[in-house]
């Protein structure tokens, strides 16, 4: 979650045209052509000159502990919402597990696995 949050607010910082070598970043001084873009006079009316720090938003815990069960703690910031463990938990995980995944090919993959694995159980000829 954390590597997650903090690229995503590096990418805002980059994309945003934010001077990352200063601390705080500073908008850089603007060219003739980027003095009245859109996105910097947005930026300059909501007072952002300088960016804001990165702040870390807890959104909980999802832990697989075996045997189709798994441990959750859904929260918002600092306010847990709920808590679950057992086999309920262990479908939340395995539903945010395909639903992180990148590629609608990848969650396929991932989905007709578990069914084969289901099925037919674990492979174990190549312990």
């Amino acid at each position: 979650q954390v590597a997650g949050q903090q690229g995503a607010f590096a990418a805002r910082m980059l994309n945003r045209g934010y001077d990352t070598d200063v601390t705080p970043p500073k908008l850089h001084a603007p060219s003739s052509t980027e003095a009245f873009s859109l996105l910097r006079v947005w930026l300059i009316a909501r007072g952002l000159e300088e960016a804001p720090g990165f702040n870390f938003l807890s959104l909980g815990l999802l832990a697989y502990v075996g045997q189709e069960e798994a441990l959750n703690q859904v929260m918002l910031g600092n306010v847990p919402l709920f808590n679950y463990s057992g086999k309920f938990a262990f479908v939340l995980w395995r539903s945010v597990y395909l639903a992180k995944q990148a590629s609608s090919r990848n969650q396929a993959l991932i989905a007709f696995d578990w069914l084969r694995t289901e099925a037919f159980g674990r492979d174990i000829t190549r312990l």
